[in-house]
């Protein structure tokens, strides 16, 4: 068996059409997509003013310190204050889109409203916040104890918690993962061209029969190097991500288990193809336009095609985070490939993950079982 899968792949290598979709449609997509929707090539980032609506209700002793670290010069590059009388009008205010989101200083209490999901000038701000309430609190403390602490942004500032660098994904970075996903979602093409070359009187039909090799053996070698293919493609695609336009930290990465996600990607993408290929009363020309549009209105809802479409489903479908595989692996992808990233996240996407390929395996055994008696009669 292993002399029929090293031939297979070999044959599909030589293939100019296997070329194509295996190394150059998956480039040009990661090229493409990246170039359009975001300056995919700028080292710098850089945060848009976020108009902030403030509501101040307390005391000189907590309100100027507030206020005199919000109109920094640094702060100001990215926040602008727009005063309201009460958390009403300022709610309104962000109806209106004039702000984008509420500051609250109550007393001694700092609280910042905003809608979910959050974007990343959101996260910052929250970020900042949260490190100015931490000293701010600390320094009240020691002054109550009567030590002095004098106010001083550079002692006290941590700049890592809102340092975004290898936490939060380029859209380079998306759309190779994105695009990792697409690949092994259209691998399933190999599984339904696989089936039409084995039709009766067509294609390797003859060979099997002629083969000194049992056809179950000869089928799953087939599969097995069509498994090989699509791991190959995955690699290339971060191969080819990283060393030509540096996406990706490898000292971010934990390549055991992104490696375990490749794997269990291309399993996800192979039982796709049996699923497709087992449906009966239907021509393979049919199979493939499903699979084809399987995988486009997937992606589409997933936000593969347009970053932040996964959130206009998830308003509508909550349930699509746990049964659209592109929305979840893709979060659990990312936690292996960033900085800092959530490993219960990643566990959570390859659980699930699991519970499709059981669910996909089941149905397309149960679905080849039905065509074999269909054909038997």
């Amino acid at each position: 068996m292993w002399t029929f899968i090293k031939y297979d792949v070999k044959q599909r290598l030589r293939d100019r059409t296997t070329i194509f979709w295996m190394l150059i449609f998956p480039l040009i997509l990661i090229f493409g997509l990246g170039t359009m929707l975001s300056a995919v090539f700028s080292d710098t980032f850089k945060l848009p003013v976020t108009n902030v609506a403030y509501v101040e209700s307390s005391t000189d002793q907590y309100r100027e310190p507030l206020e005199n670290f919000l109109n920094e010069e640094d702060i100001q590059a990215f926040i602008r204050l727009v005063p309201y009388e009460d958390i009403k009008s300022a709610e309104r205010g962000v109806n209106d889109g004039d702000a984008d989101v509420i500051l609250q200083l109550d007393g001694r209490d700092i609280t910042l409203f905003y809608e979910e999901p959050t974007t990343v000038e959101f996260d910052v701000l929250d970020a900042i916040l949260g490190q100015y309430t931490a000293i701010a609190n600390q320094q009240i403390t020691l002054a109550e104890a009567g030590v002095s602490a004098p106010y001083e942004n550079e002692t006290w500032l941590d700049t890592e918690s809102v340092d975004l660098a290898g936490r939060t994904p380029t859209s380079l970075e998306y759309f190779t993962v994105t695009i990792s996903i697409m690949t092994a979602l259209f691998g399933s093409f190999y599984i339904t061209a696989m089936a039409r070359e084995e039709q009766p009187n067509t294609g390797s039909y003859l060979r099997i029969q002629a083969a000194p090799v049992r056809t179950v053996q000869y089928r799953l070698a087939r599969t097995f190097s069509r498994y090989v293919i699509i791991l190959l493609q995955l690699i290339l695609l971060f191969w080819f991500s990283h060393f030509v336009y540096r996406t990706f930290d490898l000292e971010n990465v934990q390549f055991g288990y992104l490696i375990l996600s490749w794997f269990a990607l291309t399993a996800y993408g192979v039982t796709v193809g049996f699923v497709i290929v087992n449906l009966p009363k239907l021509s393979t020309t049919t199979k493939d336009a499903i699979v084809n549009g399987f995988v486009a209105i997937i992606m589409i809802l997933s936000g593969g095609y347009v970053p932040g479409f996964d959130q206009v489903t998830l308003n509508y479908a909550p349930w699509a985070a746990y049964v659209f595989m592109p929305i979840f692996m893709r979060d659990g992808m990312l936690s292996v490939l960033l900085r800092e990233g959530d490993m219960s996240m990643y566990w959570q996407s390859l659980g699930l993950l699991g519970i499709h390929l059981l669910v996909l395996i089941a149905v397309s055994y149960i679905l080849s079982k039905g065509v074999k008696r269909h054909g038997a009669h």
